[in-house]
């Protein structure tokens, strides 16, 4: 049994705990999280961007999504953790299994690390079968983690207002008129790309998320930023929106005497949180700035497709250098490394929006796959390469994946490429109404491998941040249901894909915003994405004339966008790249 495994253990014995929690998140609810606050990694040893982990007394697991389950397969072993497979886009499953397995059992957590909602939903279950949920207000990690990473807190960086299109004060103004129609008169926020979004301000505190830790409050005539100190240079441009500074650790104390009508989103905030209310009268609703973000404004979707087009003009350079070097030694880290070096080499690309995902083979089948040293694959003619990548400018945030073949591809992975890029095509040019969900687009994508047998198992799309987080809600394309209809102004991927387990992965992904189309009340997608498909890859006869339409004219926009900003080298790449089908 891991040793890390075995302490934790003997300290629930001493707590008289029957389970301890787990979670990838942080105490601000990231998805990715800092070094210091990846707790489930280091008890678990699996390295994947989610997973819940639950420890009992005798057993140990692990829930992930189908992202991860080739991952934490190979992770997992000798860890003593059994690996639960959940549904991608369904919360892991732990309230149901705690309903059926927790008889009589006392549940630890720490309460900073599980969400309200969560809370209230694993007491329901605990009380099916006499058990209880219980905080303890040291995490259990941190006291048994003994060489871990000391926090980092960097400079806040104030965003300009050519970037963001409104100032932090016309912000506050819509989240005040939000609040006073759910007669609420302070907000409590503690997701961090709210905060970063609210007041235009970006950090480095989290990697490839521009985000800075902190905790805010808004009332009615106040706002209030907790902060570390020493992260604030220009407290000017506080004072100038009427913005209050607060030291980071003074959160809870001024949460203990709010006395008003507070409300808090039980989906992001912490159980810590609201125990720290004991006087206010909390009002549990979603956030009324998870909206106003996720519709971009009109300077903030200028900046997606600028930010789209230097990153395009990054992938071409380097899809011509990868042609014409594969064969020098190259390895999945050797080109996920050049790629971001032809990224950096435009100065407004200021980092990477997640890490690179280049898997060759069959290590293209793990669809969240991290090459490491050792185990990387060398680059050859043979098979297929994944690379999944984005990244992060002033102007906005990118992702995309490219499937390709460097050599002559098989008429199998021709025909799984296609039936690929058709789901890809379809929901790009689909038309549908105001009301209109992700779920309800989420089998257009498909329905083409549907035909043929064939399924993926992560989701269809997410939403992208404007240089914020590169996985964004509260919109998504996936068969969990959201609930969340699809506006103009909101920015999604698109990438379908197939995986064949020790054999190859395919995924095809472009951002896209959403627009209106002539039709009134009816809405479409654009390809912010300006980066060619593989044409070697494509099987004409599986396509109908409308969809090689499609592809030319999207080939045929990207030449006349792209090719004045390349070499000739690259531009007559880029011809050949771009040619009709």
């Amino acid at each position: 049994m891991d040793e890390n495994l075995k302490k934790l253990r003997e300290h629930m014995k001493r707590e008289s705990v029957d389970f301890y929690f787990v979670p990838t998140r942080d105490e601000h609810n990231n998805e990715y999280v800092p070094p210091h606050c990846q707790r489930r990694t280091w008890l678990t040893h699996f390295t994947g961007s989610y997973g819940e982990a639950l420890v009992g007394l005798k057993q140990a697991f692990l829930w992930t999504d189908p992202r991860y389950f080739l991952q934490a397969e190979k992770e997992l072993v000798g860890t003593g953790f059994q690996l639960m497979k959940q549904f991608q886009g369904v919360s892991a499953p732990i309230p149901h299994w705690l309903s059926e397995h927790a008889i009589n059992a006392t549940v630890g957590v720490d309460p900073k690390l599980i969400s309200l909602s969560q809370q209230q939903q694993w007491e329901n279950a605990l009380a099916q079968v006499n058990g209880r949920l219980m905080a303890f207000p040291d995490n259990w990690i941190d006291l048994l983690w003994t060489q871990r990473p000391a926090p980092h807190f960097s400079k806040i960086h104030i965003l300009d207002e050519k970037y963001t299109g409104l100032t932090a004060a016309e912000k506050l103004i819509q989240v005040r008129e939000a609040l006073k129609k759910i007669h609420a008169d302070t907000l409590v926020i503690s997701q961090l790309d709210e905060i970063a979004w609210l007041f235009n301000i970006r950090g480095h505190d989290i990697p490839f998320n521009p985000l800075c830790t902190a905790y805010a409050i808004i009332t009615l005539s106040e706002a209030f930023l907790f902060v570390h100190k020493g992260c604030v240079d220009d407290a000017a441009y506080f004072s100038h929106h009427h913005i209050s500074l607060k030291s980071y650790d003074d959160f809870p104390a001024v949460l203990q005497q709010l006395d008003s009508d507070v409300c808090i989103d039980p989906a992001s905030t912490s159980w810590w949180v609201a125990t720290q209310l004991s006087k206010a009268t909390v009002i549990k609703k979603t956030s009324p700035i998870v909206m106003l973000k996720a519709i971009k404004n009109n300077t903030e979707l200028k900046g997606m497709r600028e930010a789209h087009y230097l990153d395009a003009i990054a992938m071409v350079k380097f899809l011509h250098w990868l042609e014409a070097h594969w064969y020098d030694g190259e390895t999945e880290i050797t080109v996920a490394n050049q790629l971001e070096k032809f990224r950096k080499a435009e100065a407004r690309c200021k980092d990477l929006s997640f890490p690179t995902i280049c898997g060759y083979a069959d290590h293209g089948a793990i669809v969240h796959y991290m090459a490491q040293q050792g185990t990387a694959h060398a680059i050859s003619d043979s098979d297929l390469l994944l690379i999944d990548s984005g990244g992060q400018y002033f102007e906005g945030t990118t992702d995309i994946t490219r499937t390709l073949h460097l050599g002559k591809p098989t008429l199998q992975q021709k025909k799984h490429y296609t039936l690929v890029l058709k789901g890809h095509l379809s929901l790009r040019h689909a038309q549908f109404p105001d009301g209109t969900c992700g779920e309800h687009l989420n089998a257009i994508a498909r329905l083409p491998l549907w035909n043929e047998g064939l399924d993926f198992g992560h989701g269809t799309g997410h939403g992208v941040g404007c240089y914020l987080c590169v996985h964004e809600g509260p919109q998504r394309i996936s068969g969990g249901a959201s609930g969340v209809p699809l506006k103009p102004g909101m920015v999604v991927s698109n990438e379908p894909g197939v995986y064949f387990p020790g054999e190859y992965g395919i995924r095809i992904e472009n951002v896209c915003a959403i627009v209106k189309t002539k039709t009134e009340g009816f809405y479409t997608f654009e390809d912010l994405t300006l980066v060619p498909y593989a044409r070697n890859l494509i099987d004409k006869s599986l396509l109908s004339e409308e969809e090689i339409l499609w592809i030319d004219e999207y080939h045929q926009a990207i030449y006349d966008l792209l090719g004045n900003a390349l070499s000739s080298e690259e531009k007559i790449w880029l011809k050949h790249a771009t040619a009709v089908l």
